[in-house]
C-alpha cells in the first residue's frame, strides 16, 4: 500500500487504476516528458525490476537523542561491526532514511507544543574485527541523495500539451492548467486531437477510456462522459460506454445527434447506418435536413 492510502475503502483501488494507466503508457510518455521538461534525452535504456524488496524492520545497535556539553542536540546512531562489509556504507544510508522517517512519524503523533524540528543524525561504526578496517565510509558526491525534481502537470499550459502528436501525451492535457477556459471546451479539443492522432478505432477507444479515467483526478469525469456523448467520433460507437449511456436515455434522440456529428466528420451515410444499426433512409433524411 502506498504512503497516505487508507487500509480499506476505494482509495487504494482508485490509485491502482491510475498506476495501471501510467504503466501502460510509460514507455512512450516518459522519454518525451523527461526530454521536454527535464532536459534528458534518452538514447538507450535497460529495464530494471520495478518491484523493490525492502526489509520491513531493522534493529540498530545503539540509537539515542543526545545533548552534548557544547549545547548540541542530535540523534546518535552507533553500529558494532566485526568484519569488513563492503556494502556497509549503503546499509548506513538505509538506516539514515529509516531513522529520519521514524522520527518524523513520532513527531506527527505528538501534540504540536511537544514537537521538535528534525534533528541531525550522526552515524558511527565501531570496528571489532582483525586487521585493518577497509570498508568505504563515505559516498561520492553524485551518490548522496539531496533532492528530487518535480514536474507538476497542473502547471503546464493545455495548449502546449495539445501540440503533441502522441495520444499517450495528449490525454495528459486533462491534468494541465486550463488557464480559466471552460473544461468542456478543453475536453472537446482533447477528443478532437485524439481522433486525429489515433491509428485505428480500437486505439481511439482505448485512449477515450483512459481520458475518462484521468479526468476523475480533476473531478471532471461527468463532464468528460457528457462531452464525449455529445461529440461522437468515427469508431464503432455501439461498443463504447457513452453509446450504452445514450441507449438508456432515449436511443432515437441520441442517434440523431450521433448521425449529425458523424456526417460533419465526413463519414459516409452507409457507414453510419452500419455503425449505428439504423436504416440508411433515416441517415439520408437527416443528411438532407443538415444540407
Amino acid at each position: 500500500m502506498k504512503e497516505g492510502q487508507e487500509e480499506r475503502g476505494e482509495q487504494p483501488e482508485r490509485n491502482n487504476k491510475y498506476d495501471r494507466l501510467f504503466k501502460e503508457n510509460m514507455q512512450i510518455v516518459v522519454p518525451r516528458l523527461v526530454e521536454k521538461y527535464f532536459g534528458i534525452k534518452i538514447v538507450a535504456s535497460e529495464v530494471l525490476e520495478a518491484k523493490l524488496q525492502s526489509t520491513i524492520e531493522r534493529e540498530v545497535d545503539f540509537l539515542r537523542i543526545v545533548k552534548t556539553d557544547k549545547g548540541e542536540e542530535f540523534i546518535l546512531h552507533i553500529e558494532f561491526q566485526s568484519n569488513n562489509e563492503s556494502d556497509m556504507i549503503y546499509r548506513i544510508k538505509e538506516y539514515n532514511a529509516i531513522i529520519e522517517r521514524r522520527w518524523r512519524q513520532e513527531q506527527q503523533r505528538k501534540k504540536k507544543s511537544a514537537r521538535k524540528a528534525m534533528l541531525e543524525i550522526r552515524h558511527y561504526v565501531i570496528y571489532l574485527g582483525k586487521g585493518r578496517m577497509t570498508m568505504p565510509t563515505q559516498l561520492a558526491e553524485k551518490y548522496v541523495f539531496r533532492q528530487f525534481e518535480v514536474l507538476s502537470l497542473n502547471q503546464l499550459d493545455f495548449d502546449k500539451m495539445l501540440q503533441s502528436q502522441i495520444p499517450e501525451e495528449i490525454i495528459l492535457a486533462i491534468l494541465s492548467d486550463f488557464k480559466g477556459a471552460d473544461p468542456e471546451r478543453i475536453i472537446r479539443l482533447i477528443v478532437g486531437k485524439l481522433k486525429k492522432c489515433s491509428k485505428n478505432d480500437a486505439e481511439l477507444k482505448k485512449f477515450m477510456e483512459q481520458l475518462r479515467v484521468l479526468s476523475d483526478l480533476r473531478k471532471l469525469e461527468k463532464k468528460t462522459i457528457k462531452t464525449i456523448k455529445n461529440m461522437p467520433v468515427t469508431f464503432n460507437i455501439e461498443g463504447f460506454y457513452t453509446y450504452k449511456l445514450g441507449k438508456k436515455k432515449g436511443i432515437e434522440e441520441y442517434q440523431k445527434k450521433a448521425i449529425v456529428a458523424m456526417l460533419m466528420l465526413g463519414n459516409k451515410p452507409e457507414d453510419i447506418a452500419e455503425h449505428l444499426e439504423v436504416p440508411i433512409e433515416f441517415v439520408e433524411k437527416i443528411q438532407e435536413e443538415l444540407n
